[in-house]
């Protein structure tokens, strides 16, 4: 049995003050049809979560993302961002996964790539309602892009409230959202709030015009299709 020198020990915080070290989310996005053209498909994204202490572990398997599709809506957010500094959400980062096959891997991070080049040249965001999860059932995850990079979509977690009303503004074409997949609809289900004992906590600070966390390595920031990064992540998926 390995024994902690004397010296050491009092670096230890005891059992109580332990934090349990957890999985990083892993699962799938589907995108919307007829996004970013009217002859688009739903695609499925493999992607895994980041930067996030957001009770992941009572996220849903996939997300149906919906396209809020107003010009603009993402210097909306960035406003808004700016004004709830003092009162921030809990963030996370969403990054394409990699998978066993390198080819499948390239595919996958290709099309997370052009799904997120699509949000920042549009100026627009997605949204990832919790709609197929027993436990969350208001909100969900606020998506948006960051210009120094693709290779990430940065989430702002609303674990019991609803999404702001500026993302849900008055507009001719507001939202794209694809069908449900499995017979799941898109509604929210209705139900008891998770209940909150204590107030949330940013998980990191930085600007919100540059919101890629500074511990993503350089080459995972400006990373392109033409490569895949394969030091980025050593997990595999099964």
């Amino acid at each position: 049995m390995f024994r902690l020198p004397t010296h050491l020990e009092s670096l230890v915080p005891p059992p109580r003050e332990q934090v349990p070290q957890t999985q990083p989310w892993r699962g799938r996005i589907f995108t919307p049809a007829a996004f970013p053209d009217p002859t688009a498909q739903p695609c499925e994204i493999r992607v895994t979560a980041a930067e996030t202490d957001s009770q992941q572990e009572l996220w849903p398997e996939h997300f149906q993302l919906q396209v809020i599709r107003r010009r603009g809506v993402l210097s909306e957010l960035h406003g808004w961002l700016t004004r709830l500094h003092q009162n921030p959400y809990p963030r996370c980062m969403l990054m394409p996964d990699r998978l066993a096959d390198y080819t499948a891997t390239r595919r996958n991070h290709a099309l997370f790539e052009e799904f997120a080049r699509t949000l920042l040249d549009e100026e627009i965001v997605a949204i990832a309602p919790w709609g197929y999860s027993d436990s969350l059932q208001h909100g969900g995850i606020l998506l948006y892009p960051t210009a120094s990079t693709r290779s990430l979509l940065v989430g702002i977690v609303f674990l019991n409230t609803g999404f702001p009303d500026f993302v849900q503004g008055s507009s001719p074409h507001p939202m794209v959202a694809g069908p449900s997949r499995g017979g799941v609809p898109l509604s929210l289900p209705q139900g008891n709030l998770l209940p909150r004992t204590h107030p949330f906590q940013p998980v990191m600070h930085h600007s919100p015009f540059d919101p890629a966390p500074p511990n993503i390595a350089s080459s995972s920031r400006y990373s392109s299709t033409s490569g895949y990064d394969g030091t980025r992540s050593g997990r595999s998926s099964g």
